[in-house]
């Protein structure tokens, strides 16, 4: 949870339990987030196999890979975040033989694009105690009492222990600037993502902002539950698929 630390109270009393980002670091979350995308897409589509972009080259096909996986979703939903596009692009989809079978692929690129009103509507449901604006110069964090605006903090997303959050750039309070020391504590409330995923870049816009996020290795076992979810979806033309 995301919470503004207030200056004059050094209590944690009553605050949300935030991970450690050592306790972060310890997450495995690849094979969930992989089987909620999968029941996601699935959901979306309706039972209707996607139709994404790919290039296959002989040499590919000789190697029993797809060169280029390339699969947009719009309005994809992450712990209640809709993500007005999400963009999945895999290169060197493959899979090794093995008891079960594993799924492999990389570099895999991810690009999530975030509407103002989407955010907006994330943290009236949530309730988190701040508001975040999107601005060209980054995400305006702001927190107030009885619609008084007592902080002011412009942030940029990072990650920390496999956690999205917010890194603040600067502050104030009441208008008037601030140190940022203690000034912006914990995460935002969303799946940690795995471990050697790395934030590649932030385009921050006038109530828009995109994220784009790299992993260098993705493995994905495939117990025949996955497998047939994945190959009614998608169809790929993975030997050791079926």
């Amino acid at each position: 949870m995301l919470t503004p630390a207030d200056p004059a109270d050094d209590s944690d009393a009553g605050r949300p339990r935030i991970p450690t980002p050592e306790e972060a670091a310890a997450y495995r979350p690849a094979q969930d987030l992989f089987v909620a995308f999968l029941d996601t897409v699935s959901e979306a589509t309706l039972g209707r196999p996607l139709r994404p972009r790919m290039k296959v080259s002989v040499a590919g096909l000789l190697r029993g890979e797809v060169d280029l996986l390339k699969l947009e979703l719009p309005a994809y939903a992450v712990a209640g975040l809709i993500i007005d596009r999400f963009i999945v692009r895999a290169e060197h989809l493959r899979v090794a033989p093995g008891i079960p079978p594993t799924l492999l692929a990389g570099p895999v690129g991810l690009r999530a694009v975030v509407s103002q009103d989407n955010v907006d509507q994330w943290t009236r449901q949530l309730r988190l105690p701040v508001r975040l604006q999107l601005t060209e110069e980054g995400v305006v964090t702001t927190a107030g009492i009885g619609g008084i605006r007592m902080t002011e903090i412009l942030t940029t997303p990072d990650i920390s222990g496999g956690f999205l959050r917010l890194r603040p750039k600067r502050a104030s309070l009441l208008g008037v600037p601030t140190p940022l020391v203690r000034f912006l504590r914990g995460y935002l409330p969303l799946p940690p993502l795995p471990r050697d995923a790395v934030l590649e870049s932030v385009i921050s816009g006038d109530g828009e902002i995109t994220l784009s996020f790299r992993i260098e290795e993705f493995r994905q076992s495939l117990t025949p539950d996955v497998r047939k979810r994945l190959r009614q979806l998608l169809d790929l033309p993975l030997p050791g698929l079926g």
